[in-house]
């Protein structure tokens, strides 16, 4: 029986990593070679701010429950399945599918922001793939730091993520509920 991992990242911090990710001009140079034919994106896009797309409620940035989401991988959908109940933004059908599925299915999940915790539990769980992992991270620290990084994200107000957060509810409270499980 295989033994299922996985990662979580705080989802509002996720989506605006992911909204900047897709701006990044590497990422274009990319898109551009592995599909030529594909037009580029509008400058006016590009260049266009997070923390402007929130507070003019730009429909890119506005996270709706319920809304078709195809543009940033939700943590609730992507743990929920492949069913049409798991599709729309934020819905509890989706979130308590997804919780039961990582009951049932994940020796860990663990979470970003809690990397030292994650890596602790998994090689306690997996010593056979994770054994040593917490210290091999922090002797190659200073390599990972630098590992996917965008010089291009600004910071983003403590404020827009306010607003952002109110329409996250379901993923955050799915994000809470596999911190809660790394620490059992």
């Amino acid at each position: 029986m295989p033994i299922y991992v996985n990662m979580v990242r705080d989802p509002v911090e996720r989506v605006i990593s992911w909204y900047y990710y897709v701006r990044a001009p590497w990422y274009f140079v990319e898109r551009k070679r592995a599909f030529p034919d594909l037009p580029l994106p509008n400058p006016n896009w590009l260049k266009k701010d997070f923390e402007f797309c929130v507070r003019r409620g730009d429909k890119e940035c506005s996270y709706r429950t319920g809304d078709e989401r195809t543009d940033f991988g939700q943590l609730t959908e992507f743990f929920c399945g492949q069913e049409d109940d798991c599709t729309g933004f934020n819905t509890e059908v989706a979130m308590k599918k997804a919780m039961e599925n990582v009951e049932k299915h994940y020796a860990v999940v663990g979470v970003l922001e809690e990397l030292n915790k994650t890596l602790t539990v998994l090689e306690h769980y997996v010593p056979r793939f994770f054994k040593g992992a917490l210290n091999t991270y922090w002797n190659e620290v200073q390599v990972f730091s630098k590992i996917n990084r965008n010089i291009y994200k600004p910071p983003v107000k403590e404020s827009t993520k306010v607003i952002v957060r109110r329409n996250f509810t379901r993923e955050i409270e799915f994000y809470d509920f596999c911190k809660q499980r790394l620490h059992k």
